[in-house]
């Protein structure tokens, strides 16, 4: 992102507002509330692969079917099923081993809640990513992370309040997304306060000038802004010097993040040096520690990040592929849970890691897996807001969803007693719930559908 995108993107929520220093953004209030990250396995992840496990079973012709040729049976630790399979890549010492299911539930089983069956009525990419992200099938919907930063704008400025990695981004002009990285975020915070080259990541030399030239050059900004403010009549162009002024607040407001950055390096055991299709992976542990940081200077509020570019996507050697990229989510999730519990961002952080869609409970000619509707979601969050230790939502033998109890979802009930099916709409109500949204003028505007008819999920 250039300065004058950045520039446009920061100054595009501001309306007509009177003059406001620099310095102003160093005494504003800093954002306390619920943050909240969305993962998306980009492309449709394989559920048979980790949490949601199928033995080999009879298919709705009469056949016998295979779901998943990498082991024979599902394997238990209550009151999860999960694959027992390890998940590896290459390397050129040989083959890495990345996670396992069975390591994944015995560290974070307990703090997990895990919906299974979830109906996303679809198999095309985009409208799967739409449902799964905002709860609703019309194109017009925000995703759940634009909203919780709306909301928390409205009542305090925040220079990157929705860190936009990727996936279903649409905030409907709700919220300016902020599409800063790892590499660019420390050239976007001091653009202006630099002398040579840019700085071309946040590890790089950064060329600085020093603090009491940079501060000079603040002091001249903002008596040059004072002046022009006192000079102008007509409101709209009040309104544009109000706009670029919000900008540079925004921009300063990014420094501590930049600052925090320079001296963040990601170090991951399992990665080790020769391992091969590391590049997703890296980058989003980079937008992982992004979003971290800025939730733990209070300056952000909620993250999207778009994992592996459609490498889910695993229409032929399904396996493999499948594993490769669990392994690295699997890594994606513990990093993200470990560092927000050192950081003391547990108490408000929730994290939820879904997919468009799923894999077919069944091979095709190129041993690949075929889109199929019925899949999972992860959720983690603060203690007596997310109950974690717990499967809500089933599918059947063949991977359709399965009718569960609305009064208690983690009990199967037919359609004839009143069973009914997960959709991402009750998971979207829950979320809006335990996020401060429900009820809300902004919420309102976009309501879900079959509002009344709230699944207790959390």
């Amino acid at each position: 992102m250039d300065r004058r995108t950045f520039l446009k993107a920061a100054g595009s929520f501001a309306v007509l507002l009177p003059w406001m220093g620099q310095k102003a953004f160093a005494q504003s209030p800093r954002y306390q509330g619920p943050v909240l990250i969305c993962i998306n396995a980009s492309g449709g992840w394989d559920t048979t692969m980790f949490f949601d496990p199928k033995g080999p079973y009879v298919d709705r012709r009469g056949a016998d079917a295979i779901a998943n040729k990498a082991y024979e049976q599902p394997a238990t630790l209550t009151p999860f099923s999960y694959a027992p399979v390890t998940f590896t890549q290459s390397s050129a010492a040989g083959p890495v081993e990345l996670h396992s299911p069975e390591e994944f539930l015995t560290k974070y089983g307990r703090r997990l809640l895990l919906v299974n069956g979830l109906d996303t009525e679809t198999n095309a990419h985009p409208v799967g990513e739409q449902i799964v992200w905002s709860g609703h099938i019309a194109s017009e919907y925000p995703s759940i992370s634009a909203l919780l930063a709306a909301q928390a704008s409205q009542s305090m400025d925040l220079p990157c309040a929705y860190l936009a990695g990727g996936g279903y981004t649409r905030t409907l002009g709700l919220v300016p997304p902020t599409q800063a990285t790892l590499a660019n975020v420390r050239s976007i915070a001091y653009e202006g306060y630099f002398h040579g080259t840019a700085p071309s990541s946040p590890t790089s030399a950064p060329n600085l000038f020093t603090p009491e030239t940079s501060q000079r050059i603040r002091e001249a900004n903002a008596q040059r802004i004072a002046q022009l403010n006192q000079q102008l009549i007509l409101p709209e162009s009040k309104g544009a010097l109000g706009r670029y002024d919000k900008a540079l607040l925004a921009q300063s407001g990014l420094e501590p993040l930049a600052d925090k950055l320079a001296s963040t390096a990601i170090t991951i055991d399992r990665l080790k040096t020769g391992a091969s299709n590391t590049t997703g992976i890296n980058t989003a542990l980079q937008q992982a520690d992004l979003a971290l940081y800025g939730f733990s200077l209070g300056i952000a509020v909620s993250a999207s990040i778009s994992f592996a570019g459609f490498g889910f996507d695993t229409h032929n050697a399904n396996d493999s592929g499948q594993q490769l990229r669990l392994g690295h989510l699997f890594i994606l999730i513990e990093r993200i849970l470990t560092q927000a519990e050192e950081m003391g961002l547990s108490n408000r952080l929730y994290v939820v890691v879904g997919s468009e869609f799923a894999r077919s409970p069944f091979y095709n000619t190129d041993n690949g897996k075929d889109h199929w509707n019925a899949t999972s979601l992860m959720v983690f969050g603060p203690e007596g807001k997310i109950r974690g230790g717990r499967v809500v939502g089933a599918t059947e033998s063949d991977l359709y969803p399965a009718y569960v109890n609305p009064a208690n979802p983690t009990e199967r009930l037919s359609v004839n007693s009143g069973g009914m099916v997960i959709k991402p709409r009750h998971v979207h109500r829950e979320l809006r719930r335990v996020l401060g949204l429900l009820g809300t003028p902004l919420e309102a505007a976009y309501g879900l559908i079959d509002y009344d008819k709230a699944i207790p999920l959390f």
